[in-house]
């Protein structure tokens, strides 16, 4: 179990999936013995330290921050996009319980691009959409997998 600020945090296969995929980038350019200055500068390892960072320091000290807000169909949502440049990561918490769910992290192949197919949001609302993710914690679909992801992301500084 992970905990921040008083919140539990946890993750949806999704978020989870997808920090695997850095992770074991991470390592293959690790494999590819590149200099510490090279990995320090190579975007795969700037994007995961940026995630880190927003998903254990800086969106738990605020989860509800009027920046992370979103409108529309997705306003029960929220977006953390600070430094991830054409990435986005979503979320959902509850002040009562104190939880928040990371949901999705796009990939390489979903960037962000306004009116794009695959640009995130897009991506994101077809989750929701088809009930694959909420923002509830005590959903019943919510509970088969809210205990499931119990993880850990590394990045080595």
């Amino acid at each position: 179990m992970t905990t921040k600020n008083n919140y539990l945090l946890k993750s949806h296969e999704f978020f989870y999936q997808r920090t695997v995929e850095l992770n074991q980038e991470i390592v293959r350019l690790r494999e590819r013995k590149l200099t510490l200055e090279q990995l320090a500068q190579h975007p795969t390892i700037k994007l995961a330290k940026r995630v880190y960072k927003a998903t254990f320091e800086t969106i738990p000290a605020g989860p509800n921050h009027p920046d992370y807000r979103l409108t529309g169909e997705l306003k029960k949502y929220r977006r953390y996009k600070r430094g991830l440049e054409r990435y986005r990561l979503f979320f959902g918490f509850s002040s009562q319980p104190k939880i928040i769910l990371y949901l999705y992290l796009n990939d390489d192949k979903t960037l962000r691009k306004e009116g794009s197919k695959s640009d995130p949001y897009e991506q994101f609302k077809k989750l929701v959409n088809q009930r694959v993710v909420s923002h509830d914690p005590s959903d019943p679909e919510i509970q088969k997998w809210l205990g499931d992801y119990d993880w850990q992301f590394s990045v080595e500084e």
